[in-house]
């Protein structure tokens, strides 16, 4: 077992709820009498997938400080809610039967692939998350040592990294939906545009 405790500079932490694309967290240093506790947010949004701490404020009184923590995390859940309901597509997820499970004898690159419900926070585990084009990464390859694999989300047109074992399969064409279609020709169209375009600048 990792006895190991989570640190923010000295302060410990003791909270931490992880909500949409941030993590609220509420520290305690007990020897820092004018200023014991802080909250602040945290994310992983960047290549390395380092923890960056922001927007921290700290306070000698506790209930000041639990109710900035129990704002901040009703506003990233707010947040998502408001995210959800403009999703014009259906959420029902993409389960094992849509797919054509992945194994490592599959070359992944180009192909439409549904990303595992469970490495997805449980807010977001929705189909609008999950399809992707794979576009590269040694992952992608067949019997390859590799694990990365970078992806564009079909729905929100966002670049990620992901490992191989992320992914549950490649979509069956039957369970395709028109919006992906359509959104597939369109990044494909995109990207061969950019690909032309770093031809003539070599």
């Amino acid at each position: 077992m990792d006895d190991a405790k989570r640190m923010v500079d000295t302060y410990e932490v003791k909270h931490a709820i992880h909500v949409g694309d941030k993590e609220i967290l509420f520290g305690v240093d007990e020897k820092k009498i004018d200023c014991p506790y802080i909250v602040c947010n945290c994310t992983w949004d960047n290549p390395l997938g380092i923890e960056h701490y922001f927007s921290a404020v700290g306070s000698a009184d506790y209930l000041e400080m639990m109710t900035e923590f129990t704002s901040r995390v009703t506003a990233q859940l707010e947040t998502v809610k408001a995210e959800r309901e403009i999703v014009t597509v259906s959420l029902r997820p993409f389960t094992l039967e849509h797919c054509i499970q992945n194994d490592n004898n599959q070359n992944l690159e180009n192909k439409v692939a549904i990303i595992r419900p469970e490495r997805l926070r449980p807010e977001y585990r929705t189909a609008d998350k999950q399809l992707v084009l794979i576009t590269g990464g040694f992952g992608a390859r067949a019997n390859s040592r590799g694990r990365a694999v970078y992806t564009t989300n079909l729905y929100s047109g966002k670049e990620s990294r992901w490992n191989r074992e992320d992914i549950l399969g490649i979509v069956k064409p039957e369970y395709m939906p028109d919006w992906a279609k359509e959104r597939l020709k369109q990044i494909q169209a995109q990207r061969q545009i950019k690909l032309k375009k770093q031809e003539i600048e070599r």
